[in-house]
């Protein structure tokens, strides 16, 4: 009996276990990622009670699984909803219960963005030795790496140096692979160059000089000390007076006395085709002493008042003798019982009045000692009472204009007649004391504001700059291109205005292309290759611009180096001269503006190193192609800018004489006080073609340039003279 009831008790619990897990089943589960793709579902139901049923939907249309905990691998990614369903396999008796849980479970695998790139550098103590910087984008120090240099030998280091053998062109690569997490396939990225190996260039250069004799001091004997130097090697000498000498040790005479920069270049042409010769050279300056001169010293010196007044009652003297040299005693009295050797004097008066101040000259001979020749200049200057009035300024740009400029003027004086004078810099002026001028195109310019009262007047000057708005779209695929030092064939190609915002797409014209910022490229084959840029910046701004470039066959025009540089007038920002670094007595230069029209057209100057007058500002292509020894036809071409425009605007007008003139044009001008003069003719393609600079003196100056050697045609003579140009045209 004892036994039954132990029996029918342990029944009764079952069916309670069995009714309670019915009553409570619970679809609650848990995830864990066993990598970035797969991941395993847990139930956390506390019964787990054998009878449930199982139903897991992964969200990504894959099949449902009937596991308890099962395991699922996402092909894609994304965001998906998990649904775990819980319920019996018999649903006959109503106590039994259904449950459902939703999870949301996020899948990232990892991309492949790895880039490789690398830099190469010459090690300093030996041309053989070059350094390899790894610069790839994506790289992380667990990446597999491997270096091939192009002579068999490898490396598995981030940054490898590499000793070569021999000196050559060698095809260095680098190759990353990256293992992508939730991925089989590695990631993997190759970049290949070719890299010039130099071999050992150890010649240095060096001579010594001395005169053959006191009777002939002009005739210099050169005693070639280079170390290094072999048989074979090439030697030539340059003696700064447009002669050449190819002998090792030679004697020159020379007919003028002066300086004269002497060089010796030694050059070794190397065993390896292709590559750089080893070239030394070594310069310096042989002075050649004249004889003893005349006396045409002519002594003369122009004066100003400080205009801080740091110190009060300074003036600053500049010398302007004619004939000058640094060996001349000089001596400065300025009428106070002071004095001074400087060449240039500053002197602080101590208390205002009438001073004479002089200024005496006496020339040197060759030994130091002084000569009979003797020059001195004096003016009478009148120091008045302080000036207390400190003008200043300071300028903004209108956000909504950029040319607009708003001046404020926050200068303090004591007196209620003061006025206010202002120059923008731009050939405008205003008397408003807080003026707001609109310039007429970007630019720096000087402006200065003069402060005046019954008694005192004062001047601040500074700089303004106008910025220049963002490049429209036709200007974004503007681009130049430099050629290299070594070879011809290899080329850069650099946007005008590079930007990060900005997609590149190069093609060189022979099939192959770029979409890297500035590309370099080698062409294989001799030819002219139109080379585009298409520049991209975003759906309603994309433009092309195509140049033709020549390609030589000529091995030896490799060599040859052809650049130009560009220098402004500090004066005339629009007045520029071109200088070849070249050595080609045939220069023909092309002048484009940017974008071309009809009315715009194409300047062609047949000149060496011209100076052009830009009429207007923007872009201009500017080309030089030049004709060397041999046939050699290069050409090179850049794009620059003309940030200001100023076209000369004739204050007042000139009479030149004789008109028509013939060997001489001469114009007049009448000074009220002592200035600089500076005179230029410019042909009818405003080419400048004279130019000469003097001394004006107060009262009336006649400035003569010499025409003898310009073609018949009409010429604009322009003299300038402080802020003021006149100007007058002439036939010869």
């Amino acid at each position: 009996m004892k036994k039954i009831f132990v029996l029918l008790l342990l029944v009764f619990t079952i069916v309670s276990y069995q009714l309670k897990a019915q009553l409570n089943c619970n679809a609650s589960f848990s995830s864990q990622f066993l990598n970035t793709t797969t991941v395993k579902f847990n139930s956390t139901d506390t019964f787990l009670y054998t009878g449930l049923q199982h139903t897991w939907i992964f969200g990504d249309g894959a099949p449902n699984s009937s596991a308890t905990s099962p395991t699922h691998t996402y092909s894609i990614n994304g965001s998906f909803v998990v649904k775990h369903i819980v319920k019996p396999y018999s649903n006959t008796n109503t106590a039994y219960c259904t449950d459902t849980v939703l999870h949301t479970i996020v899948i990232a695998q990892e991309t492949c963005n790895l880039k490789a790139n690398y830099y190469s550098t010459q090690h300093t103590s030996s041309p053989l030795i070059h350094s390899y910087l790894n610069a790839s984008y994506g790289f992380t120090m667990g990446d597999s790496i491997r270096w091939t240099f192009g002579d068999g030998t490898f490396s598995y280091d981030v940054n490898p140096e590499h000793t070569f053998a021999n000196a050559g062109v060698y095809n260095v690569c680098l190759r990353i692979k990256k293992q992508l997490v939730g991925s089989t396939t590695p990631c993997i990225s190759e970049y290949c160059k070719l890299d010039t190996v130099r071999f050992n260039c150890n010649i240095k250069a060096y001579f010594s000089n001395s005169s053959v004799s006191a009777s002939t001091p002009s005739t210099i004997q050169f005693t070639n000390q280079s170390v290094d130097v072999v048989a074979t090697d090439s030697i030539s000498w340059t003696f700064g007076d447009g002669t050449t000498s190819m002998l090792s040790n030679p004697n020159h005479i020379y007919t003028s006395p002066g300086t004269y920069n002497v060089c010796l270049k030694v050059k070794r042409i190397s065993s390896n085709a292709g590559l750089a010769p080893c070239v030394s050279i070594y310069c310096k300056n042989i002075v050649i002493n004249p004889p003893e001169p005349t006396c045409n010293l002519i002594a003369n010196f122009t004066s100003f008042r400080d205009s801080l007044n740091t110190v009060p009652y300074t003036y600053h003297f500049n010398n302007t003798s004619t004939n000058l040299v640094s060996t001349d005693s000089i001596r400065w009295t300025f009428g106070d019982g002071t004095s001074s050797s400087q060449i240039n004097a500053n002197h602080a008066y101590a208390h205002p009045g009438i001073y004479d101040v002089c200024l005496r000259i006496i020339k040197r001979n060759t030994g130091g000692t002084s000569s009979i020749c003797v020059a001195e200049k004096c003016y009478t200057i009148t120091v008045s009472s302080l000036c207390n009035i400190t003008p200043t300024f300071n300028w903004s740009a209108s956000i909504f204009n950029h040319k607009e400029i708003s001046f404020r003027n926050p200068t303090f004086s004591p007196e209620i007649n003061t006025t206010a004078s202002w120059n923008f810099g731009d050939g405008t002026t205003s008397t408003m004391w807080n003026p707001v001028h609109n310039y007429s195109q970007a630019g720096i310019y000087f402006v200065c504001l003069k402060i005046q009262s019954s008694n005192c007047v004062r001047y601040k000057c500074d700089t303004v700059r106008v910025v220049e708005p963002i490049p429209s779209c036709s200007q974004i695929s503007l681009y130049s291109f430099t050629r290299s030092f070594t070879n011809s064939n290899i080329v850069t190609f650099t946007p005008a205005y590079p930007a990060t915002n900005v997609q590149y797409t190069w093609t060189f014209g022979d099939g192959t292309g770029a979409q890297t910022t500035t590309a370099t490229h080698q062409f294989a084959n001799a030819g002219n290759y139109t080379v585009c840029l298409t520049a991209y910046r975003n759906g309603s701004c994309a433009t092309t611009t195509c140049t033709s470039i020549p390609i030589s066959s000529n091995n030896y025009c490799n060599n040859v180096l052809l650049n130009f540089n560009d220098v402004r007038d500090p004066l005339v920002p629009n007045r520029i001269t071109f200088m070849a670094n070249a050595n080609t007595s045939d220069q023909v230069w092309t002048i484009t503006k940017i974008p071309t029209t009809a009315s715009t057209g194409t300047s062609t100057i047949h000149s060496n190193n011209p100076t052009y007058v830009f009429l207007d500002s923007g872009y201009y292509r500017v080309c030089l192609r030049g004709i060397f020894a041999g046939g050699c036809v290069k050409e090179f071409c850049k794009t620059i800018h003309v940030a200001q425009a100023m076209p000369f605007t004739t204050s007042c007008t000139l009479q030149v004489y004789p008109n028509p003139a013939n060997n001489y044009a001469n114009a007049n001008i009448t000074l009220a006080q002592p200035q600089i003069l500076y005179a230029y003719i410019y042909n009818n393609m405003n080419m400048l073609v004279a130019q000469k600079q003097q001394q004006g003196f107060v009262g009336t100056n006649v400035m003569s340039i010499n025409i003898g050697s310009l073609p018949s045609g009409i010429y604009t003579y322009r003299l300038v003279h402080g802020k003021d140009v006149c100007s007058a045209n002439f036939i010869k």
